[in-house]
């Protein structure tokens, strides 16, 4: 079933829609989740949160693509799961894979003033993530926005591991420069 048709069927509170989303995207949004957090059994409860998720937001929310509405309700629903489970115990699984980020991105989380800045620095990152060669965006976005390993992306794309970690550190350097050209405060 196509996308247009799903949407069709939340927005007729047809509870089918569920099972063609989890027909076409469970394995896809199963995956996702697993990457970032580790666990088969969260994972699996983002997956059907997941569909919560889109059942409560369609209407009125109209999603372009399907496929990116669901992945961004499953990277919070996992990443939120991922802060709860490492409240208690810092340094669960995923420290590394901010760590390459945290050059580039100050970490904001409070206050309107806070607030803005967070508009700001995601419409910097939107236009260099549209300034940068498609293949390079590619891998940033693999990497920083599904959670792919190096080895996952490598195989994906057909490089080496070094190849991808190359590009990557070029893409974090890149985006650093730019988001000092923009003004943002790192």
């Amino acid at each position: 079933m196509d996308d247009e048709s799903i949407i069709a069927l939340y927005f007729a509170r047809s509870e089918a829609a569920l099972a063609e989303t989890e027909k076409k995207y469970g394995t896809f949004l199963r995956a996702l989740a697993l990457r970032i957090l580790n666990s088969r059994e969260d994972a699996r409860e983002v997956e059907n949160d997941t569909y919560l998720g889109a059942w409560n937001a369609m209407p009125p929310a109209c999603p372009q693509t399907l496929r990116h509405f669901l992945s961004r309700i499953a990277r919070n629903l996992a990443f939120d799961r991922l802060d709860y489970r490492t409240a208690q115990r810092r340094g669960g699984g995923m420290e590394a894979f901010f760590a390459e980020l945290d050059e580039c991105i100050p970490d904001s989380r409070a206050g309107l003033d806070e607030a803005l800045e967070a508009r700001q620095l995601a419409r910097s990152i939107d236009r260099f993530l549209a300034a940068l060669p498609k293949e390079d965006r590619v891998l940033f976005l693999a990497r920083y926005y599904y959670a792919f390993s190096l080895r996952e992306i490598a195989e994906r794309y057909g490089l080496t591991q070094r190849q991808v970690k190359y590009k990557l550190f070029r893409a974090r350097q890149a985006l650093r420069a730019h988001l000092e050209k923009d003004g943002v405060t790192i």
